[in-house]
Formats: structure tokens, C-alpha cells, sequence
């Protein structure tokens, strides 16, 4: 039976210069993810595939809509590049990519702008994670 298997092309974000001329471009490895929590189900979202993330991080905004009060959650300090320290709320949603669904956890924090997939609750769901740089593609094995 052959391996069944996600494939998507990196994104190109343009690079300034500290003036904001473009000088380049970056590509990262970008799927389309829809969340749910409870009845309520997002729109489809671009997540970055985060293999320095050590678990998935999303903005605490999204989480509201979806109708997570965080009134109500345990916070916790988790730490980001440079030694940056931020509070987050863990919670259990469950993570649609394509038709397939997945319940896993997920950190939301005010201090989070785009939702990030890390290494435990994304990367642990499925077989292997590919990232093929020089093609620009990243292959996801369920």
C-alpha cells in the first residue's frame, strides 16, 4: 500500500533592508490548517511547519474566536528566540489539515502573531516530516 502523504511548495516572504527596501527573498514551509474547539470550527488558516518550535503556538485572538476563554486557563511562561519569555494558555483543539483531523494541544498567547506548528502537538502526529530545501516542498506522511 503506498504511503499516503501531504505535499506543499514553501511560500517566498519578501527580505528588507532596514530602510524596507526588498532584498530578497525567504521561503518557508507553509500548510493550510483549519482548528476547532467545542462546535466551533475556523476558517482556513497559513501556518508555518516550526521545526525549532517545541510545541504549536498560535495567536490567543484565534483562540477566542473559537470561543476558548482563557479567563479559565492555567497560564504558563514559555521561552522564544533570544530568551524572550511569554505567557501562554495550553489547550486541547483538534487541528484539520486537508479532510484529516487530529486532537492535540496547543499553546495560544496574546504576544503570538502567526500560528506557529511545533515539534509536539503537529510533528508527533504523523510518520515523517520531509523538508526538501532545495526543491522548496515539504512532504507530511500520515
Amino acid at each position: 500500500m503506498p504511503n499516503k502523504y501531504f505535499s506543499f511548495s514553501y511560500i517566498g516572504f519578501p527580505q528588507t533592508d532596514i530602510a524596507g527596501n526588498i532584498i530578497g527573498e525567504t521561503y518557508r514551509p507553509i500548510v493550510q490548517v483549519r482548528i476547532s474547539y467545542g462546535h466551533r470550527l475556523s476558517r482556513e488558516y497559513d501556518a508555518l511547519v516550526d521545526s525549532g518550535s517545541d510545541r504549536n503556538l498560535f495567536p490567543a485572538e484565534l483562540g477566542e474566536l473559537l470561543g476558548i476563554s482563557f479567563k479559565k486557563q492555567k497560564s504558563k511562561i514559555i521561552n522564544g528566540i533570544g530568551g524572550i519569555k511569554i505567557k501562554a494558555y495550553s489547550v486541547n483543539i483538534v487541528i484539520y489539515l486537508g479532510s484529516y483531523k487530529y486532537n492535540t494541544s496547543t499553546d495560544f498567547s496574546y504576544e503570538q502573531r502567526d500560528l506557529l506548528l511545533g515539534r509536539e502537538g503537529f510533528f508527533n502526529l504523523f510518520t515523517k516530516l520531509i523538508f526538501r530545501e532545495n526543491d522548496k516542498f515539504l512532504d507530511i506522511y500520515l
